[in-house]
């Protein structure tokens, strides 16, 4: 299927989680339209493999490494993106974590942790770049990474459950809610990935095979195909507070 190409020359979009399979398919969706984009990661030598794809499409991109759950990084990753391209127009918050335990075998470290990554991350971005975006005249986009298990609360068959699914569940109330907040300069609005191919979910997608049955897409989703669907969300100025499964048809609501 062809790229879908929207102009984002001479904006600057910043992609959380650049290194991983989504990060690294929303950056290089993002490249071919021309995007300047600060990438970040807490892993240094995946980063490094995304920024050197995305230089190969010969748009600046900005390394930036560091711990989403940092507030004090986070707001001055974000400083250094506005400085080095003069703007962020886009937040592509895909940094997240699973948690495959049950709520009753989890810690109350693992709990808050998984909420700090998946949901307090968000609202530190937010403090980042909001100012940024509403007092430029271009305003700005935010899309949030979430999951179906944030809709469907996880099961034993995924690599997630129920700590998972409430984390994923608060980024769609936070989505809605920051919509609501920020308009109409800013639009915010989330993506709720089914399975997405990378090194853990592969392992489970190859043990299942039998998976793929309750996908009517009959097959795995793939990095890109999310970044289609924020490629989208970059250009649409009329959708705000929306939820976009992104998931084979696995569950449709």
């Amino acid at each position: 299927m062809p790229d879908l190409i929207v102009d984002l020359k001479g904006k600057g979009v910043i992609v959380t989680a650049a290194g991983g399979s989504i990060g690294s398919g929303c950056a290089l969706a993002l490249a071919r339209c021309g995007a300047s984009l600060g990438l970040n990661d807490v892993n240094e030598g995946a980063l490094r493999r995304t920024v050197e794809q995305v230089q190969a499409l010969g748009v600046p991109v900005l390394p930036l490494v560091g711990d989403v759950s940092d507030y004090q990084r986070v707001q001055d990753m974000a400083a250094e993106a506005i400085e080095t391209f003069g703007n962020v127009f886009g937040l592509v918050n895909i940094a997240g974590a699973s948690m495959p335990k049950p709520i009753l075998e989890m810690t109350q470290a693992e709990w808050a942790s998984t909420w700090n990554v998946n949901v307090t991350s968000l609202f530190s971005w937010a403090h980042a770049v909001l100012p940024h975006m509403l007092a430029s005249e271009q305003g700005g986009r935010i899309v949030n990474n979430s999951s179906v298990s944030g809709k469907q609360g996880g099961d034993e068959n995924s690599v997630s459950r129920g700590a998972y699914a409430a984390a994923k569940a608060g980024v769609l109330g936070l989505t809605r809610g920051l919509a609501r907040e920020v308009a109409p300069k800013v639009t915010v609005n989330a993506i709720c990935p089914g399975l997405i191919l990378n090194p853990r979910t592969t392992q489970l997608y190859q043990a299942r095979p039998g998976m793929m049955d309750r996908y009517p897409m009959q097959r795995p989703g793939e990095g890109a195909d999310i970044g289609k669907a924020v490629v989208y969300f970059m250009a649409a100025d009329w959708v705000t507070g929306e939820v976009t499964d992104v998931n084979g048809g696995y569950f449709i609501d």
